[in-house]
């Protein structure tokens, strides 16, 4: 019997990723990005607001994943854990439009706790949904000869969601937005996970054959990954993710003030065509890039993504110097930088995450989710928006009402200095990546021929 590609995935596989990607991905956007926008718009532009929310939020996340990720090898389940996870994810952000908007000047700390405490708890939900066993449903239901694939497309996803809510509800969150459009904009985006969660009751399966995790303690693998002698037995895997950490950081430097850069800063009010066609092109070339990735190996693709990473944030930074002078060429300069920016953000999230499934041991696909959000969520969630901090302020000295605050596009600068670091983790993994990947399509072929033999 002729063996199958190794690299084939059913349709009902491949659906079942692009919905529960894409749509978890839009209900992070709504946390990363508008959640951010909304506290900036209608609680305080004070950037300590932000930092508190993004790096709470990352805490949460992060622990939440831990006890998913320990709960999904316990019970050998994924599916249920992910399907009804979605669908209580929807009613957390549908809460949000409980939260009185434009506080009094002494009511607004009061509100940025609540908003900083309501985000936890969706960030919880969407983690133990999402972050562990949707990753951990993912990494069982690949393999070496497609993960690259699957990773970046899975890195591109929230490019499409930003697409979604962008050009569908952003009208609804602007600069001249009411209460009423952020009301409607929770509720109706809120509808989105529920809907897709039950959709998925009938639609998603797990892998058959998964094994419940009988031996040790819950206590001990909830923080399996993070044991000094695990991570000593799992060099590389750990030097994956923190190239992943690296790149996040300098993500998070801007992104949560992203909108209010282009359309405060760069004073763009017409940004949906601009912002549309970043997004297009940056989607179609991180899915031409993973394709190749598959076919002629990763470790070809490091170096040129990272030093395509710094370059776009420095085009983009030099957009300053056209604002108020000369609009086509500031929208031309935030196209060429944008697609760089975003296209090598997704492709580098595909490198080291393809890169880093490799490595897990089998059997341990759930308890190695939660290193992946210390070092991908956490880690970059407070380093990130600390950094912007200190550069907004750095900026805005002088500057004694929160509302005259202006976020600087120096902080692309500051994400483009960040980026040379990943040039480190990625020499390391780019050494040893041939050997890893012929390991693994060795044990793959293997397990081939005994399925045929039998």
């Amino acid at each position: 019997m002729k063996a199958k590609n190794p690299g084939a995935l059913s349709g009902r596989t491949w659906t079942s990723i692009l919905l529960f990607g894409l749509i978890g991905q839009i209900a992070w956007v709504v946390e990363n990005m508008y959640f951010s926008r909304f506290m900036q718009n209608e609680i305080t532009r004070a950037p300590y607001a932000t930092t508190l929310m993004v790096a709470f939020s990352a805490l949460f996340a992060t622990l939440s994943t831990l006890l998913g990720g320990a709960i999904c090898d316990r019970t050998g389940k994924r599916k249920v854990f992910i399907t009804w996870g979605y669908v209580i994810w929807g009613f957390t952000i549908m809460a949000f439009a409980l939260i009185p908007m434009q506080p009094a000047p002494d009511k607004v700390k009061a509100m940025v706790i609540l908003v900083v405490v309501m985000d936890c708890v969706m960030s919880v939900i969407g983690s133990i949904s999402n972050d562990a066993s949707f990753n951990t449903w993912i990494t069982d239901m690949t393999n070496t000869a497609n993960r690259s694939k699957v990773d970046t497309i899975l890195a591109v996803l929230p490019l499409l969601a930003i697409a979604v809510v962008f050009v569908g509800f952003d009208g609804l969150t602007n600069a001249a937005a009411t209460t009423d459009d952020w009301k409607k904009f929770f509720m109706l985006l809120g509808i989105i996970p529920t809907i897709g969660g039950l959709i998925g009751v009938f639609l998603m399966k797990d892998k058959p054959g998964l094994q419940k995790k009988t031996d040790g303690n819950f206590l001990a693998d909830f923080v399996y990954s993070l044991n000094p002698k695990v991570i000593k037995e799992n060099k590389l895997l750990y030097v994956c993710l923190s190239g992943n950490m690296v790149a996040a950081i300098a993500y998070q430097i801007y992104v949560n003030y992203l909108f209010n850069i282009i359309e405060g800063t760069l004073q763009i009010k017409d940004y949906i065509v601009p912002v549309a066609i970043i997004g297009l092109a940056a989607a179609v070339g991180s899915v031409l890039v993973s394709t190749a990735m598959d076919k002629v190996g990763k470790k070809h693709f490091f170096y040129p993504t990272i030093i395509a990473g710094i370059i776009g944030c420095v085009v983009i930074w030099s957009a300053k110097f056209f604002v108020g002078k000369n609009l086509k060429a500031e929208l031309a300069i935030l196209i060429v930088g944008g697609i760089l920016v975003i296209g090598v953000t997704q492709v580098m999230a595909g490198l080291f995450t393809a890169s880093y499934r490799d490595c897990i041991p089998k059997g341990r696909e759930g308890l190695f989710q939660g290193c992946r959000m210390v070092l991908y969520v956490l880690v970059p969630m407070i380093i990130g928006p600390l950094i912007a901090q200190f550069i907004i302020i750095q900026y805005n000295k002088g500057v004694t009402d929160s509302a005259d605050i202006v976020y600087p596009m120096e902080l692309f600068l500051g994400a483009a200095a960040v980026m040379v670091f990943c040039f480190i983790p990625a020499s390391v993994v780019r050494k040893k990546q041939d050997a890893v990947h012929e390991k693994l399509l060795e044990e793959m072929k293997e397990e081939q021929t005994k399925a045929s033999a039998k």
